[in-house]
């Protein structure tokens, strides 16, 4: 298990495909996590009872919504304890450092000589790809949307040269 998770060795194509689907699977408790705060916040905000739960109002939940924006997102904002952070910090460290070492190590496959720059560069890329997407809504979406999927297809499909054998990780 542990070299699952070892910035060292090389994987092919297909070991980079199925352990990137796995990150999927390893996010799903962050997502649990998530879950259960905001039906939580949900549960706190829409004052549901518990024990009488067929009394919910939904249209009297979104009009409080709408009639205060502001408030409903200062609740929420305040809703983030310190538990709620640790715990989805937590959960997420698994996630990025299983993706990070699998990223590493077809890089490492790839491009052996100058692993740690492109690997460095590629972070970078995917980073402020991420940044872009998420801050600004104009053409540059697009472009660094095609980016990383050309950056995924090319980890996929290029050819290391080396033998299947003598993947290690």
């Amino acid at each position: 298990m542990k070299k699952y998770f070892q910035f060292n060795g090389t994987i092919n194509g297909t070991t980079y495909f199925l352990r990137s689907l796995f990150s999927i699977v390893l996010s799903i408790p962050t997502l649990i996590i998530v879950f259960a705060f905001f039906g939580m916040f949900a549960i706190e905000y829409a004052e549901i009872d518990m024990q009488n739960p067929e009394s919910f109002d939904q249209q009297a939940f979104e009009q409080k919504i709408q009639d205060n924006p502001e408030e409903f997102m200062e609740t929420l904002k305040s809703s983030f304890t310190p538990f709620w952070i640790i715990s989805i910090l937590i959960s997420l460290i698994p996630v990025m450092w299983f993706g990070l070492a699998t990223y590493y190590k077809r890089v490492s496959a790839l491009f052996y000589e100058n692993r740690l720059n492109v690997f460095f560069g590629l972070l970078i890329f995917e980073i402020t790809a991420d940044i872009i997407v998420f801050k600004f809504d104009n053409w540059l979406n697009t472009v660094f949307l095609i980016g990383s999927i050309l950056v995924f297809l090319f980890m996929l499909i290029k050819d290391s040269g080396i033998q299947q054998e003598d993947h290690e990780g």
